[in-house]
């Protein structure tokens, strides 16, 4: 086994299983990698369809604990492969994904590789009737490349050796958001960060605006954990700035895009600077952060 990949799960078993059958697609001889999916909703078990069956290794984990970072990292220690790969149960990785990495790694002799990471380009549910939500992800959608040259990468598309994973003690449980953002400036402050433009994978555009305020909640919560407890003053002037950003990106889409988008793009910006005050007062007040 070279390979395993890790999902972690949480109440979303549709998109989980158009994930599980597109890896049959995977050109990789399915001897060299298995998958682990741990589910980490705490109240009911995760169970496939009967007529759901997979030709590749597979195995289902249950993880109480609540967090993804904590599901990723049982995934981890149950891992057979030598090497990790992280994707999301909502992505679609490229039929190329896994032994494209594989062959970037047989050519790591030195073992320098910290994190190999890739282009996460979204799809849409119909992409001549997007959403409000839709319309913001397609001006705002992950920029991959740009953030692995700062030393950082997103599990949504990850790969590393599990021995450089153990090194850094995996992922910080503590945090609901902001641990892949951790956990890869520390390990690109020893290996590289590697990108590359056949490692792909897809990830849905959030569909609602709702969505969109949760994950922004999500991951001011990450970031006050991480940063910001104890310093409630710089958190709020961290929060201020996040406002005034949203607004000045939205204004300035009124020069580049259609004033119908511009107009969208505005509406949702509004929707999560309003749940990024809502949840400023939640964490200063000591409420517990977003999943």
């Amino acid at each position: 086994m070279i390979i395993s990949v890790v999902i972690p799960h949480y109440k979303d078993v549709e998109r989980l299983l158009g994930l599980l059958k597109s890896l049959e697609g995977q050109s990789l001889e399915k001897e060299n990698w298995e998958v682990i999916v741990v589910n980490n909703d705490p109240e009911l078990p995760l169970v496939l369809p009967n007529d759901f069956s997979a030709t590749y290794p597979l195995q289902i984990l249950e993880e109480k604990k609540p967090g993804s970072y904590t599901a990723r990292n049982k995934g981890i220690v149950e891992a057979k492969g030598q090497i990790i790969a992280f994707t999301d149960s909502d992505c679609l990785p490229d039929k190329g994904w896994l032994k494209n990495a594989m062959e970037l790694f047989l050519q790591d002799f030195k073992k320098e590789i910290g994190i190999l990471t890739g282009p996460v380009p979204l799809f849409f549910k119909d992409p001549k009737n997007l959403t409000d939500a839709e319309v913001y992800e397609k001006y705002t959608g992950f920029t991959t490349e740009a953030y692995a040259k700062e030393g950082h990468a997103i599990t949504a598309n990850w790969f590393s050796y599990k021995s450089v994973l153990f090194e850094f003690k995996c992922f910080n449980e503590k945090l609901k958001s902001n641990g892949d953002s951790e956990l890869s400036g520390k390990i690109s402050q020893k290996y590289s960060i590697v990108y590359g433009e056949n490692i792909l994978v897809r990830h849905p555009a959030r569909h609602q605006t709702s969505d969109l305020v949760n994950k922004y909640q999500r991951l001011l919560g990450g970031t006050y954990t991480r940063r910001f407890q104890g310093n409630k003053a710089a958190f709020r002037k961290f929060v201020l700035d996040f406002v005034l950003r949203r607004y000045r990106f939205s204004l300035k889409k009124i020069f580049t895009v259609t004033p119908k988008e511009s107009f969208v793009i505005l509406k949702v910006c509004h929707a999560i600077n309003k749940g990024a005050v809502k949840e400023y007062f939640n964490l200063i007040r000591g409420g517990d952060t977003k999943r």
